[in-house]
């Protein structure tokens, strides 16, 4: 059972997405979030739906796990965690974040990585976090960089659109939590 929905670092915080922040989220993206977090910058409604689904894999207890990231009283973008990933280990959790253009630039993305981190340390089998990142995205790499993420893979090494990294969720094995 998951325990800690609320996760805060006194600058930041997330919690789970509800089908009410849709709306500040669709207001919050811009044109980088969308090409490298949404499909289409058009998509609103299909932005709704994926909030509505979010808010009922957390209900269900995943395996998709949502964030709203919370910086200055308001949202300040999304992360998610996913696990039984197309193409990961079973041991392995998938991580995608994104912030809205307001809130870039001060280590909001990084430290709220870190929080999902410590949160998949609940999740039964789960040892390694993985974020893929365009090697178009310097961005997005230095933020998992600073969140102790190391390279995996390249995608020139495995004919991927992604550089691989990862990190472990616990210095615990996760046969042994």
């Amino acid at each position: 059972m998951i325990k800690v929905l609320y996760s805060d670092d006194g600058v930041v915080m997330i919690r789970p997405v509800t089908t009410a922040d849709a709306e500040a989220h669709i207001a919050g993206r811009d044109s980088e979030y969308v090409t490298w977090i949404d499909s289409s910058d058009d998509a609103d409604d299909v932005e709704r739906r994926r909030f509505a689904a979010a808010e009922e894999a957390w209900a269900a207890g995943g395996p998709i796990y949502e964030f709203a990231i919370i910086a200055d009283g308001a949202l300040a973008g999304t992360i998610t965690a996913e696990t039984g990933h197309e193409g990961l280990q079973p041991h392995q959790a998938d991580i995608v974040y994104g912030l809205y253009p307001s809130t870039r630039g001060r280590g909001i993305a990084t430290r709220a990585v870190m929080l999902v981190v410590s949160f998949l340390d609940q999740i039964p089998g789960i040892s390694e976090a993985i974020t893929r990142v365009n090697p178009e995205n310097p961005k997005s790499r230095s933020v998992a960089e600073r969140a102790g993420f190391e390279p995996l893979t390249t995608a020139a090494a495995e004919a991927d659109a992604n550089d691989w990294l990862s990190t472990r969720v616990s210095l615990v094995p996760a046969e042994q939590r």
